[in-house]
C-alpha cells in the first residue's frame, strides 16, 4: 500500500495507548503506542516513507511498520484519497468498495431506465441523478439496443411482462448484466441483477414465478392465455419513492463491482405493511432453453448406474451420506413463495411435547391441466416431514416438496409416443401390473368413484391398449435394461390423462436423496412398506408384536411415557413380508369410547430405522386427534370423511387384527440380520436381489432436475401393492398363504371393507 488511509466510515478515539475505531456495527480496538502515534498520518495523502519521516523520533521504525501492518491486516486501511466528499467516501469504505473505482464507474456508465406497465421511470431517474449517476428514461427498443457503456434497469408491475423476454434475449447475446425491479404494489421487489453466465436469466425467473401462480395459471387458461399475469394495482407515492432510493444506492454499488451486489442473482421483497425484507434466490437452471442446455433433460439417458455411496449418517431418517443440517443448509435457498421450488416451510403443529416434530412445506406444483379440482387440491396441498428431531423433520418436508416438484410433467421430458399394442410387452409395462385393480373394481367404478369418501381410492378406466400415449423411459435394475412406463403414471399432471383416464397419479416409490443411491433405497423402502401394509390391512392378518424394549433407545421410552400421559396406548406390529425387509406398524389408541386409532408405518433394511420411522409417523398424525372440547370429545383437525369415520368408529374390539398376535412370540431387534457395510449402492443391490427372489422386478425412473441439489427417483415394482384399495389377483392373496398367515387365500369379498384412510 503506497498511500495508506484509515477508512472514512470509522470514528476514532484514543484512550491511553489504545485506538478505538467505531463503525456502524463494526467496532475495533488497535492497541499500542505506535498505533496511536501513527493515526493522524493515515490520511491517504502521504506515502509510507513520508509518514515514517514525519514521525521522526516519536516511534521507532520497526514499531511504526508493525503498527501499520496491524492496521492493514485488519482491513482498516484503503489506498489514497479520491476527490469525493467525506460522507460519500465513508459510504464506499463501509461497503468495502474502492471509492476510486466507484467514481470512475459512475463517470463511464449511463443507466437506462425502462418503465413497463404501471411503473414510472421518473422517481428512479431522479434518485440516480441525485446520487451522482448519469441516468435517463428510455423506450423498450432503446433498452434492447443499449450500448456497452450502459446498465439497463427495467421497472415493471409484473415480472412476467413479455417485453422482458426481449431484454433477456438481448442481454444474453451481448453478455452484459441488467437489473429488474417492481416498484408498485404493497410489496415492492428489488432485483435480481441478472448476470449472463453467472446467475439465472429472466427465463429461469419466469419459470419459477409462473409455477407459483396456480390461480393465475388456471384463470389464464380459461381466458385462452398462456402467461399467468398478475400486475399490481395498489400504489402510494412512498412505495416507488422508497424503491427508487434503494435502487439508486444499489445501482452505484453495481457499477463499482457487480459481483458484490446484494441483488446479484437475488430478489429482495419489501413488505410496506411490516417493513420486513425477504431475500429470494434466483436459481440458475442448467436446462433453461434461454441460458442453458435443454438437452440435459430432453435427451437424458434413462440408464441408472449405481456408484459407491457411503452412508455417514445412520441415526435418524434412514441411511444418508450427510447429516440433516448439511442437507438443510444446501437446500434452504429453494424456499420462496415467488422464486422457489418450495413455497414455504413451517411447523405443522407446535405441541411442545418434545417428541412430535412435524413440518409442512408448500410445493411449486404447476400443472398443465385445466382442472378446478386439481387447482383446489394443489392450493391446499403440502408436503409433510417427520423426524425425532426438528432439523430432521424440516429436511424431510423440504425433500418431499422437491420430490413433488420434480415429478410434475412439464413437457420437456423425453418420451416415446405409441400404443401399447405396438410396443414390445417385454419392454413396455402394462398399467394392470402397476395399478392392480380387479375386474370387479373396474366394473363398479362409476358408483364407487361417486362416493366422496373414496377420493384416495378412485378406480380409473381400463387401460386403452389401442390408444397412442406417451411412454417414459425408465431402467430395470433387475435386468439392467430399459423399460417403458406410461407417462401418465410416471409424472403428475400428464395431459394424456385428460383424454384417457387410465390412472391417478400417486407418490408411491417417489423419493429423494443426497445421492441417487440414497434416493433409490428410500423409494424402494416405501414400495415395500406399502405392499406389506396392504397385505396386512386388507387380509386383516394377526401379526406378531415388535418388542420396543429391544431398541434400547431413550427416545422410545420418552415417547411411551408421553403417550401414557395423554391416556393413549402404543404398540408396534411386525409386518415384514416375504421380501425380508423389516416393515413395522406403530399403532396408538385413546383409552376412551372413541378410540381415535392412529397408525404409522416404516420400512428399512435396518430394523431400528424402520421401527423409528413407524413411531415418528404415528407422531406425525397425533396432532390430528389431540385436541378436546370441554366434554372431552375430540376436535379433529381434518375434514376428510374417511379419516373421520375411522377415528370415530374403529375400535380394537371391532378391528382385533390391529392388536398383536398373542400366539406368536414378539420379534426383537436381534431377530433381523444386521446390515453389512455402509455402502448404499450395496444395500440397493441387496434389495433388488431380495425382490428378484420374490418374483418382483425393480424399475427406477430418474426424475432429478439439474437446477435442484437433490436426486429424485420413482421406484416402480410391477405386482407390488399400494396400500390404497387395489384388489386384483396376485401378492395380496398369495403371500399371506406362503408366509403361513392364512391357510387359504381370501376371496375379494372377504377382504377388509375399510380402506387405508391416508
Amino acid at each position: 500500500m503506497e498511500r495508506p488511509r484509515l477508512k472514512a466510515h470509522f470514528l476514532t478515539e484514543t484512550v491511553g495507548e489504545k485506538v478505538f475505531l467505531l463503525g456502524e456495527g463494526q467496532d475495533y480496538l488497535v492497541p499500542g503506542a505506535a498505533a496511536v502515534r501513527l493515526l493522524p498520518y493515515l490520511d491517504g495523502r502521504r506515502t509510507v516513507a513520508e509518514i515514517l519521516q514525519e514521525l521522526g523520533g516519536e516511534v521507532g521504525l520497526g514499531q511504526a511498520l508493525t503498527a501499520l501492518r496491524r492496521y492493514e491486516a485488519a482491513g482498516h486501511l484503503a489506498e489514497g484519497r479520491p476527490a469525493l466528499p467525506d460522507h460519500v467516501l465513508a459510504y464506499w469504505d463501509a461497503q468495502g468498495v474502492d471509492p476510486a473505482v466507484a467514481l470512475e464507474a459512475a463517470r463511464a456508465t449511463e443507466l437506462l431506465v425502462l418503465a413497463l406497465g404501471a411503473a414510472e421511470a421518473a422517481p428512479l431517474v431522479d434518485a440516480l441523478t441525485a446520487t451522482g449517476l448519469r441516468a435517463r428514461a428510455v423506450t423498450e427498443d432503446d433498452a434492447v439496443a443499449a450500448g456497452p457503456d450502459t446498465l439497463v434497469v427495467a421497472l415493471t408491475d409484473d415480472y412476467l411482462d413479455r417485453a422482458l423476454e426481449r431484454l433477456n434475449t438481448a442481454r444474453l447475446a451481448d453478455g452484459r448484466p441488467w437489473l429488474l425491479a417492481k416498484p408498485t404494489g404493497t410489496s415492492p421487489w428489488l432485483g435480481p441483477l441478472l448476470r449472463p453466465g453467472e446467475t439465472g436469466c429472466w427465463s429461469c425467473l419466469a419459470q419459477r414465478i409462473s409455477g407459483n401462480r396456480q390461480v393465475e395459471r388456471y384463470l389464464a387458461g380459461k381466458r385462452g392465455e398462456t402467461v399467468p399475469l398478475h400486475p399490481t394495482r395498489a400504489a402510494i407515492p412512498a412505495g416507488p419513492a422508497m424503491t427508487a432510493q434503494l435502487l439508486a444506492t444499489e445501482a452505484a454499488r453495481i457499477l463499482a463491482d457487480e459481483c458484490c451486489s446484494a441483488l446479484s442473482g437475488t430478489m429482495v421483497s419489501l413488505d410496506l405493511n411490516t417493513l420486513q425484507t425477504t431475500e429470494h434466490t434466483l436459481v440458475r437452471q442448467p436446462q433453461c432453453p434461454s441460458c442453458g442446455d435443454p438437452k440435459l433433460l430432453t435427451e437424458r439417458s434413462p440408464k441408472v448406474v449405481l456408484q459407491p455411496s457411503p452412508a455417514r449418517h445412520t441415526t435418524d431418517g434412514g441411511y444418508r451420506v450427510q447429516a440433516p443440517q448439511f442437507t438443510y443448509d444446501r437446500l434452504k435457498h429453494h424456499i420462496s413463495p415467488h422464486l422457489g421450488a418450495i413455497t414455504r416451510l413451517g411447523a405443522h403443529e407446535d405441541t411442545g411435547n418434545g417428541i412430535t416434530y412435524s413440518f409442512t412445506a408448500g410445493h411449486n406444483f404447476a400443472m398443465v391441466n385445466d382442472n378446478m379440482d386439481l387447482l383446489r387440491r394443489n392450493m391446499r396441498g403440502q408436503s409433510g416431514g417427520k423426524g425425532r428431531s426438528e432439523i430432521q423433520a424440516k429436511v424431510s418436508a423440504i425433500c418431499e416438496a422437491i420430490e413433488r416438484y420434480s415429478a410434475v410433467w412439464r413437457g420437456e421430458e423425453p418420451v416415446v409416443r405409441a400404443a401399447y399394442r405396438d410396443l414390445d410387452p417385454a419392454v413396455a409395462v402394462h398399467m394392470d401390473a402397476l395399478l392392480q385393480f380387479s375386474d370387479a373394481q373396474f366394473a363398479n367404478r362409476a358408483e364407487w368413484n361417486a362416493d366422496p369418501k373414496h377420493r384416495l381410492h378412485l378406480v380409473p378406466d381400463p387401460f386403452p391398449v389401442d390408444a397412442e400415449l406417451d411412454w417414459t423411459r425408465a431402467w430395470s435394475l433387475t435386468h439392467d435394461e430399459e423399460r417403458l412406463v406410461p407417462s401418465g403414471y410416471a409424472w403428475y399432471g400428464h395431459p394424456d390423462l385428460q383424454q384417457h383416464f387410465y390412472c391417478v397419479g400417486d407418490s408411491n416409490g417417489c423419493a429423494s436423496g443426497n445421492t441417487l443411491e440414497e434416493a433409490i433405497l428410500q423409494g424402494f423402502c416405501e414400495v415395500v412398506e406399502r405392499d406389506a401394509v396392504a397385505l396386512w390391512w386388507y387380509n386383516r392378518l394377526a401379526q406378531p408384536e415388535f418388542d420396543l424394549d429391544s431398541l434400547n433407545d431413550p427416545y422410545v421410552d420418552t415417547m411411551r411415557a408421553f403417550y401414557a400421559s395423554v391416556d393413549r396406548e402404543l404398540w408396534v406390529l411386525d409386518l415384514t413380508s416375504d421380501l425380508g425387509v423389516p416393515v413395522f406398524a406403530a399403532i396408538s389408541r385413546r383409552k376412551h369410547e372413541v378410540e381415535d386409532i392412529m397408525v404409522g408405518f416404516g420400512a428399512h433394511p435396518d430394523p431400528k430405522i424402520a421401527a423409528i420411522r413407524a413411531l415418528t409417523e404415528v407422531n406425525q398424525f397425533l396432532p390430528f386427534v389431540d385436541r378436546r372440547d370441554e366434554n372431552g370429545n375430540t376436535l379433529y383437525r381434518t375434514d376428510d370423511l374417511e379419516t373421520l369415520e375411522w377415528c370415530r368408529t374403529a375400535t380394537i374390539a371391532s378391528e382385533p387384527w390391529l392388536l398383536p398376535d398373542r400366539a406368536a412370540p414378539a420379534s426383537t431387534l436381534a431377530d433381523f440380520a444386521p446390515l453389512v457395510g455402509d455402502d448404499l449402492a450395496g444395500h440397493v443391490r441387496d434389495c433388488v436381489e431380495r425382490a428378484r427372489k420374490a418374483g418382483v422386478e425393480v424399475i427406477v425412473l430418474d426424475q432429478s432436475r439439474p437446477d435442484l441439489d437433490l436426486a429424485v427417483v420413482k421406484v416402480i415394482a410391477p405386482g407390488m401393492r399400494h396400500f390404497w384399495r387395489r384388489l386384483a389377483p396376485g401378492r395380496l392373496y398369495d403371500v399371506p398363504v406362503r408366509q403361513g398367515r392364512l391357510a387359504a387365500p381370501h376371496t375379494e369379498e372377504q377382504l377388509n371393507p375399510k380402506n387405508v384412510f391416508f
